[in-house]
């Protein structure tokens, strides 16, 4: 695995093998492979096409902006292991699909649920869970609409 930034500033990364940050923005971690051209991710998480030789794996940076495929609103909090400080209901998940053909879902963040359709321009950002004990927002990968 490349050597990718684990904390930025007061923010650390929950899970550091799943985003980086980046000189233009918070990005995530994939692979591809190029014998099919396919993209994983989380990177580990290696799904070839039938009749793939599984040849050169590599890992890569998915884009940072991506479009808006589907999306749904949640009204329960979600189940452990997932921890934070206060309860963040109602909020969106999104399924994103970025340039490399790949669709992963996050949390929505900054955004308004009604304003909400599938075709928005999103970029990667972070969401903060919780402060550790040192004082460093630990925080996961999320989703914001850009501006038109």
């Amino acid at each position: 695995m490349e050597k990718y930034l684990t904390e930025k500033g007061n923010e650390v990364a929950a899970l550091p093998d799943l985003f980086t940050w980046t000189e233009d923005g918070v990005r995530l971690i994939s692979a591809k492979c190029n014998s099919c051209g396919t993209y994983f991710f989380p990177a580990y998480h290696a799904q070839h096409r039938p009749g793939c030789s599984r040849d050169g794996v590599e890992e890569v940076l998915l884009s940072k902006k991506g479009k808006l495929a589907s999306y749904t609103v949640q009204y329960y909090m979600p189940p452990p292991p997932f921890k934070t400080e206060k309860d963040i209901t109602p909020y969106p998940i999104g399924l994103v699909e970025f340039p490399e053909g790949i669709q992963v879902v996050g949390i929505m963040v900054g955004c308004e649920l009604e304003k909400l359709c599938a075709g928005l321009e999103v970029e990667t950002t972070t969401f903060t869970l919780y402060r550790n004990e040192e004082g460093k927002d630990v925080v996961t990968w999320a989703y914001r609409v850009l501006e038109n």
